[in-house]
């Protein structure tokens, strides 16, 4: 999890228990919260957060780049 100065919160979710193969970046919002998941091999990733759609994505695209460099 990190938080910003201002209290804003982005955590990402780690999890070896993948039943559903598709890989493609997928989205979801439940209120205020975005979040953003993807398969890669063996491990499921969300990422989550209170920030817009286009921010979630460009903050989820830039956490794949970096764990797939």
């Amino acid at each position: 999890m990190y938080q910003d100065a201002k209290g804003k919160r982005l955590t990402l979710y780690v999890s070896t228990d993948v039943r559903n193969r598709d890989t493609a970046f997928r989205y979801a919002r439940e209120g205020e919260l975005h979040v953003f998941y993807w398969i890669d091999q063996t491990l499921g990733y969300a990422l989550a957060g209170d920030a817009g759609k286009d921010e979630m994505l460009r903050l989820a695209r830039a956490v794949y780049e970096q764990l797939n460099p």
